[in-house]
């Protein structure tokens, strides 16, 4: 199972800049929105989560225009069980990372804004305050004086877990991504069942297009991802209430993420194997080994036992 199948699907869905502007537009405060000239939204490769922190959140960077100056909107999607006290911290250490590329960039230029966004997706409601100086002990009480030497802003945040109320709006492919994420808070199972037909038909209904087909395969694999194996077993049969030819997707889908989980596990596991007997290999054979075959690679494992040198090793992973 990946890490973390929220950041795949996150990325696929408001990674696409359509779905990001129409977020905005659905989302935003009115007098927040007039300010962003969406259709100047541009996806930047960046992310800037540490690596033991990408189980729990997921990121997006836009450069845009926001009052005809350069600007950023940076877009973290927050799926622990529960509201975290410190988001803002990580949003300030996050906004001062892009903040830093930008002065290396150009260092007497003048910083550009960030708009800072959350959207949750745990299985808790909301709790947490979304104005930083909220986290300094003693705020409430302190006087102007020294709530100066306080870094101020607020973050946006959106609650789509399942109980939080949020109304579900904007357009349909918006609409499916969020109903899709608030499902997956659900901790009742018959509800979530409930919560997936209804999604499900909705995709049945939906006009067949380039798409939407591809839509329905990142749904698919997100829920491959999400659920136990039985229990998407489970789903492909209430699929066939539904829908016989998306049931049989389902299955074909399923089938070709086991086959290439099987794969890069035999991958992972050979190349354990041959770094262990040849310490001096050059990475670049485990890229050649990764086009291997299912056969060819368990073919390799069986001849490993009795190779000598890595000129042998050659003969199977020529560069």
């Amino acid at each position: 199972m990946l890490i973390n199948p929220h950041d795949r699907f996150f990325k696929e869905m408001m990674g696409d800049v359509e779905n990001a502007q129409a977020f905005l537009e659905t989302y935003l405060p009115p007098k927040i929105l007039q300010t962003i000239d969406v259709d100047t939204m541009r996806a930047e490769k960046d992310s800037f989560i540490e690596q033991d922190l990408k189980e729990f959140y997921a990121d997006l960077l836009f450069r845009a225009t926001i009052r005809t100056r350069k600007a950023y909107v940076y877009i973290l999607l927050e799926h622990k069980s529960y509201s975290d006290q410190n988001i803002g911290m990580q949003l300030l250490r996050y906004m001062s990372a892009i903040w830093d590329k930008e002065i290396k960039k150009q260092k007497n230029r003048r910083l550009p804004l960030i708009l800072p966004i959350v959207i949750y997706q745990g299985k808790e409601k909301w709790g947490a305050s979304t104005q930083f100086a909220d986290r300094i002990e003693g705020v409430e009480t302190m006087e102007g004086s020294l709530k100066k030497a306080i870094p101020h802003f607020e973050y946006y945040l959106y609650d789509f877990s399942s109980n939080s109320g949020e109304e579900i709006k904007g357009p349909d492919d918006l609409r499916l991504y969020l109903e899709t994420i608030r499902m997956a808070s659900i901790k009742d199972p018959e509800k979530f069942k409930e919560a997936y037909l209804r999604i499900t038909t909705v995709f049945v209904t939906r006009e067949e297009t380039e798409r939407s087909e591809r839509l329905y395969g990142t749904f698919i694999h997100y829920i491959y991802y999400l659920t136990a194996r039985e229990d998407f077993s489970r789903l492909v049969q209430l699929t066939r209430t539904v829908s016989v030819e998306r049931s049989e997707r389902m299955q074909t889908i399923a089938e070709w993420l086991i086959q290439d989980g099987m794969e890069k596990g035999r991958e992972q596991l050979l190349w354990k194997q041959i770094s262990k007997k040849f310490p001096q290999v050059p990475k670049a054979y485990y890229e050649k080994l990764k086009t291997l075959t299912i056969d060819q690679l368990d073919n390799l494992g069986l001849e490993l036992m009795d190779m000598q040198n890595e000129e042998e090793l050659k003969k199977h992973l020529p560069m």
